[in-house]
């Protein structure tokens, strides 16, 4: 792929300095301009020192990056070196960022789009790095052919720090079993997370999706917590799968 200026294939002999300008704004779309922020709704950005001047928003090119000062309250807007302010919306290209959906710390990518806000431009969010925190923990759980028996059926070490934000239960067949949780950091666990809380459970099913957990008295881990899985009561199934859905800290 080439730039726009092919030196190499240029007629010899003096040629105008305008065709570094075109070279060099080539080679200034390519990439992502980083910016410092400051605001919470309306979002001031200026360009860091020795980065393209900014004058208007073409298509698609520059995008800017930046890590957001403040969590957003409210519509979001956003005005990079005084060109003007415009909507910043999510990914579909609809929908306008509203509170919660600029995260304080958080790293973004604005793209300006002329089309958006019915002509008027705007800039689409692209979240960076969002998600990458985010980890799941199976734990199977088999009675080798026969019915699952109640008792403490194994052990799982936790190498990071993270907030449990859900779990679920798949089973071999529709049946019920109910698990508790436990932790102990660089220990056997012994004590109840859930506590007097709702354990995970499975009721006369097979299945059952994503839940936050509820009561527990902790759902915090630490490096090195290890947690035992105990089965508290059980019907029918002989094997399942408990998964863990955690957010890494």
């Amino acid at each position: 792929m080439a730039l726009p200026v092919v030196f190499a294939t240029l007629a010899s002999g003096n040629q105008p300095l305008s065709l570094f300008d075109t070279e060099f704004a080539a080679v200034a779309a390519l990439g992502s301009i980083p910016c410092a922020a400051a605001g919470q709704n309306v979002i001031a950005l200026t360009p860091f020192a020795n980065t393209p001047t900014i004058t208007s928003y073409p298509d698609l090119a520059p995008s800017f990056v930046f890590a957001a000062a403040q969590t957003s309250n409210g519509a979001v807007t956003a005005n990079v070196s005084l060109v003007g302010a415009r909507n910043v919306y999510k990914w579909n290209g609809s929908t306008q960022c509203g509170s919660g959906d600029i995260v304080a710390g958080l790293v973004y990518k604005l793209t300006p789009l002329l089309a958006l806000n019915g002509g008027l431009g705007g800039f689409v969010a692209d979240a960076i790095g969002v998600n990458n925190n985010i980890a799941e923990l199976p734990f199977i759980i088999s009675g080798g052919g026969s019915a699952i028996t109640t008792g403490v059926k194994g052990f799982m070490p936790i190498p990071f720090g993270a907030t449990i934000t859900g779990w679920s239960i798949i089973a071999d067949q529709s049946g019920s079993i109910s698990i508790d949780i436990l932790r102990l950091n660089n220990a056997v666990p012994v004590t109840s997370i859930v506590g007097a809380g709702t354990k995970p459970t499975l009721t006369t099913a097979q299945f059952v999706g994503n839940t936050a957990p509820s009561g527990w008295t902790s759902t915090v881990l630490v490096a090195q917590d290890y947690l035992g899985f105990s089965v508290a009561s059980v019907t029918t199934v002989t094997q399942v799968t408990i998964t863990l859905f955690l957010a890494k800290t």
